[in-house]
């Protein structure tokens, strides 16, 4: 048959025309992937032994009616939600947060004294819980006000 092109030979002149096209964007075709699939890889770090190492956050109340100092009575309690989970205590004395090192969310509740209601001096109003982002492997000091 005249004029037909054997099917090796088209394969043949096809690879050649494949090759030739990324001998000649070899180039941009490789910095376009590094660009973009790069991206996904920005930002991340590995963590020293490939595993999280865990930290302790303390909490500690303080009554700054007048100027602070620890609360006089030690039956009432005060609590506070770190990472969703509730932590109480006695108002003289501290929590101890044990966790992964990273940002958290901290609630702060009212305490009722003895000498009435007191406010952290975070939140906003004595009716409304005040949640602020606080980071591990730190220790925080509570002073309260009265209300």
């Amino acid at each position: 048959m005249k004029g037909q092109i054997n099917f090796g030979v088209w394969v043949l002149i096809t690879a050649i025309i494949a090759i030739a096209i990324l001998l000649i964007f070899d180039s941009t075709i490789r910095s376009y992937i590094i660009t973009n699939l790069g991206g996904l890889t920005r930002g991340i770090t590995t963590s020293t032994g490939g595993q999280l190492s865990e930290v302790t956050t303390n909490f500690t109340a303080y009554n700054c009616t007048s100027f602070c100092h620890p609360f006089s009575n030690r039956v009432y309690s005060w609590a506070i939600n770190f990472n969703g989970a509730n932590y109480t205590a006695y108002l003289n004395d501290n929590i101890s947060i044990t966790s992964s090192p990273g940002n958290y969310s901290l609630e702060i509740y009212p305490i009722i004294s003895p000498y009435g209601e007191q406010c952290s001096n975070i939140t906003t109003s004595i009716s409304k819980i005040k949640i602020t982002k606080l980071s591990a492997d730190k220790n925080y000091i509570l002073y309260y006000f009265k209300c």
